[in-house]
């Protein structure tokens, strides 16, 4: 069991510490990956950014993602996507999302405007269950990265293995068959508000330009 996301952005690195100071970015999924990217940041020497999707979900079923899509409409479609996709109201819970998305990336970063280059994505959360919203930034990803890699602390092992589909190398510290939550794994699980996020963003973007 870890202790908090701290304990794991070190667990994390060291398994990454070859890439330390490397034209690499961090690419941190909020909220509580930006805490684990932010450390890891720091102990890598690497730039940190943030990257959001958001699942889709039938009308009646709230908590169930069938798929996940990121703000410029790139989307990934989950296994029981067909059997939910032709409710009319379908197309209405795709803008609600689409326009979500891009809210939140301008409150966390101001703009929606990416450039990788030639650089390699570290991919950080602070752990993943079904995989939706991952396999959805992957996506976009792919047409944006040269390399992408994966790093979470637990990832359950039927998601790792459609996760490996899109060639994208996964370095986790734990992939268990059962799996109940991500909160299992932790000793201390809080929730992170917006605020700490937006501060932890704005001191690495200052950051950056001092040393530009």
């Amino acid at each position: 069991m870890f202790h908090d996301r701290v304990h794991v952005a070190k667990l994390l690195s060291e398994k990454l510490s070859h890439l330390k100071g490397t034209n690499c970015i961090i690419l941190a999924i909020p909220r509580g990956g930006v805490i684990i990217g932010a450390e890891m940041a720091k102990i890598l020497d690497i730039p940190l950014d943030v990257i959001i999707s958001k699942k889709i979900t039938p009308p009646e079923h709230p908590e169930y993602a069938i798929g996940a899509l990121t703000y410029d409409g790139v989307m990934y479609f989950g296994h029981d996507w067909e059997r939910y996709s032709t409710d009319p109201r379908f197309q209405e819970e795709i803008n609600k999302k689409k326009s979500e998305v891009t809210r939140q990336i301008q409150a966390y970063r101001g703009h929606t405007n990416y450039e990788f280059g030639n650089k390699t994505v570290i991919l950080v959360d602070d752990g993943i269950a079904t995989g939706a919203t991952v396999c959805a930034i992957i996506q976009w990803l792919q047409k944006k990265a040269i390399k992408i890699i994966l790093a979470t602390p637990v990832i359950p092992y039927v998601t790792a293995e459609i996760i490996k589909r899109f060639d994208v190398q996964i370095v986790s510290l734990q992939t268990p068959k059962e799996f109940s939550s991500v909160g299992q794994f932790y000793r201390k699980f809080d929730q992170i508000p917006d605020s700490i996020v937006v501060g932890i963003l704005h001191k690495f973007s200052a950051q950056s330009k001092q040393d530009s």
